[in-house]
């Protein structure tokens, strides 16, 4: 549907009109309402009435009747909708409104007051909204989705207002008598509270409406006890109605951010408009979400004062783990957290290949920070977690700090190790510190999304299929051609890929770590892994990691204990699809192990028993290229798994997950911790850097220094001070 010709029209139900008392006018009593979508040119009473006996079962086959409230008059004034004319009249009323409410009243609800009938028309309403109740209609379902069952108000609460209605206690009551306000547009005030009553009365001068709720005998449940008269008030603007408070909001949302953490104001602020019609400041909105949050998963400030219990809790319960974190030495606001595990290291030496993926990715918490996380894959290609961090920011002292304690988690000197990483700020600089022998591949993704940033050229897509092929060669001798062909096309980007001190071609990359991969997916999928985490404060985040690769560990050695092959499922996978290929190749023997093999347009040497083909595949992955596969496939009594590296093979996979991260009580059980200087709690601090913006979800931060923050959003601005 198109958003510039879209309105809404909130259908008021299961109520019915009521005289008010020394005036001439009618108003809507009870019920419910829902929010139905529409165009402007679509509409029809035709239409209105299908929807109406869709929502409401019931009064199907019955007369009623229809009214709309003629926008901008206070007390409400409705008009009878008796013709698409009346329609059109709505309609027209305001072109800059795309809000309409019609009330649905069956013709013989439509009772003269003064014929004393009001207690058979209040029970004739309340058996309409029991049907109403029965079919699950609440006004958290907006039909043609605008909302998908995102948004439970507390109906029941605002209809559950009547004389000898129980509540928990006092605050239930409140906020049961604060969202009946809000739904039905007037303004109360709580004129009396104390241990054994509550009073609450209209904010309008002169309404006669007043509630008043006592204590019950077992000393903590409210009942209401009187409930005076009916509201003779003209209503407030819903816009600006003060009820909606931060605390109620953040009530209202409980469920919603107990299932989506993550979502975001603006989605809120959707749902409150659709359903209370409700236009709240995003700031409002914003704490509600946060109130909510604390409510349920506690205090993010709190929260780092577990930091150092945690620590300790690992510590014991992981002998030998590398878990560590730092805090400013003035200020002792938290910096950053560092965890590996004793079994992973252990995993990572004695089962793995030695090509570790490193990355960061942003948190989304309340002071932000990156998640710098250190991976590789076991020898099934499955993801593998080494170690992890959280950190105040993205710098060369940050990756500075997470590789030394990555060195220091290794415990040993590993002869063949490298590294793979997009071009992040600082990691290359940090690398060549920390690791000055190891090998640095650089993520061929970044590297060309860099090259279309900063070149151009004439034949783009030429340019892209000679680069990627370069970068995917796996012999000196091809990447040379490739590389002259760059340098004819653009001898700009020739330079720059010559220039690189990290390696991209596959060409170059060490025959002794075993892996061929020169993009960075093992972190992306890391990233992927512990989205749902990444919006924790940081001690519930670290937990969550933990616990995910607990698991992940416990299920990959159940799993594998069923294998009965000596080479991994992956490998097995590949060597049936070499060994199954409809390709022709001319074999010419020289020895018993090696042979020329000849294609339609090439021809490679092979030598199986020192495990190597021309081409340079099996040198580089460890795995038969199709080329020695087809000499191998000559040979009798055929055993794959000599040819195939013993990484790939199930014993040291099973030796990647031997032993296992142990398990973690819930906080309230974890160990005091001694309050010495090793043990200081963490306080939270916001990492603002200096004059830098950060966009999240709508907020857009500017800090001129390390001591506040403009947030800023829409038209409001406010400041945030660093908890120093």
């Amino acid at each position: 549907m198109s958003s510039i010709n879209l309105c809404y029209i909130v259908l008021k139900f299961g109520g019915y009109w009521s005289e008010v008392q020394g005036e001439t006018r009618m108003k809507y009593i009870g019920g419910s309402q829902k929010t139905i979508k529409l165009q402007r040119d679509e509409i029809s009473l035709v239409l209105l009435k299908q929807r109406v006996e869709a929502l409401c079962h019931w009064i199907r086959g019955q007369p009623f009747d229809l009214h709309y409230h003629v926008i901008g008059t206070s007390p409400k004034n409705y008009m009878l909708v008796a013709s698409d004319s009346d329609l059109v009249d709505m309609l027209s009323s305001s072109y800059d409104r795309n809000r309409f409410e019609i009330t649905v009243a069956m013709k013989h609800y439509e009772v003269d007051m003064s014929q004393n009938i009001q207690t058979e028309l209040n029970n004739q309403s309340n058996e309409m909204y029991q049907y109403c109740s029965n079919i699950g209609d609440y006004n958290d379902i907006i039909v043609d989705d605008v909302c998908d069952d995102l948004f439970v108000p507390q109906i029941d609460e605002a209809n559950s207002l009547f004389v000898g209605s129980q509540f928990d206690d006092s605050q239930s009551f409140k906020q049961a008598v604060r969202s009946a306000a809000i739904l039905k547009n007037y303004a109360i005030k709580i004129k009396a509270s104390d241990k054994s009553r509550v009073i609450v009365t209209c904010a309008y001068r002169g309404c006669p409406w007043r509630i008043r709720a006592s204590l019950c005998h077992d000393g903590h449940s409210f009942e209401v006890r009187k409930i005076e008269s009916s509201h003779l008030c003209p209503g407030v603007n819903r816009a600006g109605n003060k009820q909606a408070t931060t605390s109620w909001v953040a009530h209202e949302i409980m469920d919603i951010v107990k299932r989506n953490p993550d979502i975001t104001p603006k989605d809120i602020s959707n749902n409150l408009e659709a359903t209370y019609g409700l236009s709240l400041p995003y700031m409002k909105i914003w704490r509600s979400r946060e109130l909510a949050r604390d409510v349920m998963f506690g205090s993010v400030d709190d929260n780092y004062m577990w930091v150092p219990t945690l620590r300790s809790e690992l510590l014991n319960r992981n002998v030998g783990s590398h878990i560590t974190y730092m805090c400013d030495s003035r200020s002792n606001a938290f910096k950053r957290f560092f965890v590996s595990f004793k079994v992973c290291i252990e995993g990572f030496i004695n089962g793995c290949r030695h090509l570790i993926g490193v990355d960061a990715c942003h948190l989304k918490s309340k002071y932000l920070g990156v998640l710098l996380s250190a991976h590789c894959l076991d020898g099934n290609n499955g993801l593998y977690t080494i170690a992890y961090a959280v950190a105040e920011s993205e710098s060369k002292k940050s990756w500075e700090w997470f590789m030394k304690n990555l060195l220091e988690s290794l415990a040993c000197d590993i002869e063949n190790l490298a590294f793979i990483s997009d071009m992040e700020k600082g990691l290359s600089e940090a690398i060549k510190l920390i690791f000055p022998n190891a090998e640095h591949r650089v993520c061929m993704r970044h590297l060309w999304k860099n090259i279309k940033k900063y070149f151009r050229c004439e034949d783009g897509n030429k340019l892209q299929n000679l680069v990627w092929t370069a970068a995917n060669s796996y012999n000196l001798h091809d990447l040379q051609k490739k590389m002259e062909e760059i340098f004819k096309i653009s001898p700009q980007v020739h330079s720059y890929l010559s220039s690189l001190s990290c390696k991209w071609s596959k060409a170059t990359f060490s025959l002794h770590i075993k892996n061929h991969y020169n993009t960075n997916n093992m972190s992306e999928s890391f990233n992927a892994w512990v989205e749902d985490a990444r919006s924790k404060p940081v001690v519930d985040l670290i937990d969550m990691i933990r616990v995910k690769v607990m698991e992940q560990r416990s299920q990959r050695k159940i799993i594998s204990a069923s294998w009965r092959s000596q080479l991994v499922p992956h490998v097995e996978e590949y060597i049936r699809d070499i060994t199954t290929r409809k390709v022709h190749y001319i074999i010419r023997q020289s020895t018993s192990s090696r042979a020329e093999i000849e294609g339609i347009h090439e021809r490679h040497e092979v030598d199986i028993e020192m495990k190597f083909c021309s081409c340079g595949f099996w040198q580089i992955s460890g795995l038969p290229c199709i080329h020695s596969a087809a000499f191998i496939g000559t040979t009798q009594h055929i055993l794959w798994h000599t040819y195939v590296d013993d990484h790939y093979y199930l014993n040291r996979y099973k030796m990647t997950y031997d032993g296992a991260i142990s398990t973690l009580p819930g906080k309230e059980m974890w160990a005091a911790v001694s309050d010495n200087v090793d043990h200081i709690p963490c306080k939270a601090e916001l990492p603002i850097a200096n004059q830098e913006q950060l966009q999240y979800d709508d907020l857009l931060l500017f800090a001129p220094n390390n001591t506040f923050a403009y947030i800023i959003c829409k038209d409001e601005i406010s400041i945030a001070i660093a908890n120093q």
